[in-house]
């Protein structure tokens, strides 16, 4: 593996790998593509300077994450269509003593659908009725295509919307569209009858309403698309999995190699980075008066 500079080759390609570790530096490195991540990882790490093992001649792990997200194992770099001078990162597995500790993500607390409620329905269905209304008036007096085609578009994108917050704002379900035709149709046929009483033709109407219906049954598919590609709340019990995955945690005692809850931790007050039990600390450092780490002796200068 060379650096970067020269042309790209054949399944290689030049990128800049920033190394996230205690002290994180970057490299300029021409990378192969065709490497799935276990061993690419390996590769970079190498070049890197970064320790393959650890002391007790464990395997360390790395993960690479390019556009954004960390790649799977098998994942390669041509698959993403990495291009030249792209940022990728490498991610080591830090050391079990070095006091780094993963932060569980804060969840913003979930306040279920806005739009819930007999009131939005009814507003829903209030808007459907005066948009039909006014397409029939529209049909009477000018019973054109376009007169038929896009209102009546806009018409089964309503009842799309009004479907939605009937069945509680769950976009992906499939009662939204089932609900949005069954709704649909029906206006669809009202929409045409005040221009027959006026005397339109019944062949102009049909004409101008044939497209209507065309066009409100994609609509209907593509506003349910629209709310089934929204984001849906969280979960419920989210926040609570995730506070309860963080007290799960452990550390291996500094001391006596047990295994170092939350509830029970202590960190060394002068900064080693180690992670002992409260009371195991507590113990060592009444022995110590020296003011340095009665366990590796370090002292803050």
């Amino acid at each position: 593996m060379s650096l970067a500079g020269g042309p790209r080759d054949a399944g290689t390609v030049p990128v800049h790998v920033q190394v996230i570790e205690l002290e994180s530096f970057s490299l300029e490195m021409t990378v192969p593509t065709y490497l799935p991540a276990r061993d690419l990882t390996q590769r970079v790490a190498r070049d890197a300077g970064l320790g393959a093992y650890w002391e007790d001649g464990t395997r360390r792990s790395f993960y690479l994450r390019a556009r954004g997200r960390l790649l799977g194992e098998d994942e390669k770099l041509e698959d993403l269509g990495v291009v030249p001078y792209e940022l990728l990162h490498l991610l080591p597995e830090p050391p079990a003593n070095s006091g780094l500790e993963e932060r569980p993500p804060e969840y913003p607390p979930n306040q279920g659908y806005a739009a819930a409620g007999n009131l939005a329905a009814v507003l829903g269905l209030g808007g459907v009725v005066l948009w039909t209304a006014a397409w029939a008036a529209a049909l009477a007096i000018s019973p054109s295509w376009y007169v038929g085609l896009f209102p009546g578009v806009g018409l089964s994108l309503l009842c799309t919307t009004f479907s939605r917050h009937l069945w509680g704002g769950l976009g992906s379900a499939i009662q939204v569209p089932i609900t949005g035709l069954l709704v649909f149709v029906p206006l669809w046929l009202l929409a045409g009858g005040p221009a027959l009483l006026v005397g339109v033709p019944l062949s102009v109407i049909l004409l101008a309403l044939a497209p209507a219906l065309i066009g409100g049954i994609l609509g209907v598919m593509l506003g349910w698309l629209a709310w089934y590609g929204a984001v849906e709340p969280l979960p419920e019990g989210t926040v609570a999995e995730v506070a309860e995955a963080a007290a799960l945690v452990t550390w291996p005692c500094g001391i006596c190699g047990g295994q170092v809850t939350r509830d029970v931790k202590a960190d060394c007050q002068l900064g080693c980075g180690r992670v002992f039990h409260a009371g195991c600390y507590r113990a060592r450092q009444s022995l110590t008066t020296s003011g340095a780490c009665s366990v590796c002796g370090f002292q803050p200068t």
